[in-house]
């Protein structure tokens, strides 16, 4: 069989991965304060930075390779939004010193679903996402390269499935009583139509898609990245065996 073609692949560490899946689990299980009324609920997102490095496949297809996802503790934490801390800054000027192999790469966040909302067909970010990765300045400066999205949702009942890679970019796994998936975007460095430095996320919404994302003026210029191809890598070998077995 002749392996994938992928213009971009983004392959996550096993520590990044269970820093991310325990912290989307906690948000969502766990209650805590959110809202103005700093009331207790479940079911929130959460927040965090990727830290890692990048390389070259034999395909020249360049790789992000997510080693660290760093959970921001002081986020604002609701059920259908997130606002980060401060701490990036403080960060990227700490984590050089004592790991100078780590870069920043990008964030994470999870969206919580109830029961009665339907489960994504095809994960995706918000409109709010991409527009705070598109309409950040300094995320742009930062390059910033990499965004991932967990899925998580209540069962009616525990159960088991085998962790499946679908549609390139994405990883569905279940873990007793919660389904979760695991989705992976790129940020392209492009120039808008000020020609200053910004960001192109793909891929991007196909039509008839559960999301729409605004069309700005120069993301006419970007038409040519529509075509590229994410490849998601994630560790899947400790999900092969349910839990208590």
């Amino acid at each position: 069989m002749a392996p994938p073609k992928f213009d971009y692949l983004v392959n996550v560490s096993e520590a990044a991965f269970q820093s991310m899946v325990i912290a989307t689990i906690e948000s969502f299980l766990v209650p805590g304060r959110a809202g103005k009324a700093g009331r207790l609920t479940r079911q929130r997102e959460t927040f965090g930075l990727l830290w890692g490095y990048e390389t070259t496949t034999a395909s020249k297809a360049r790789c992000f390779n997510v080693e660290v996802a760093i959970v921001d503790a002081n986020a604002e934490r609701g059920h259908s939004s997130v606002v980060p801390s401060h701490g990036l800054e403080t960060l990227n000027r700490t984590l050089p010193t004592y790991w100078p192999n780590l870069k920043f790469l990008g964030d994470f966040h999870s969206h919580p679903w109830t029961t009665r909302e339907p489960w994504p067909k095809r994960p995706f970010l918000s409109e709010g996402d991409r527009q705070s990765i598109e309409g950040d300045a300094a995320y742009a400066r930062l390059d910033f390269r990499v965004a991932l999205l967990l899925n998580i949702a209540k069962l009616e009942r525990k159960g088991w499935m085998s962790p499946s890679f679908v549609n390139d970019n994405t990883l569905e796994f279940r873990m007793n009583d919660l389904r979760m998936s695991l989705a992976a975007w790129v940020a392209c460095p492009v120039k808008n139509d000020r020609r200053e430095p910004a960001l192109y996320v793909i891929p991007r919404p196909k039509a008839g898609a559960q999301v729409a994302w605004k069309r700005e003026k120069w993301h006419a210029k970007c038409r040519g990245l529509n075509g590229k191809r994410v490849w998601l890598n994630a560790p899947v070998h400790h999900l092969l065996t349910p839990l208590g077995d």
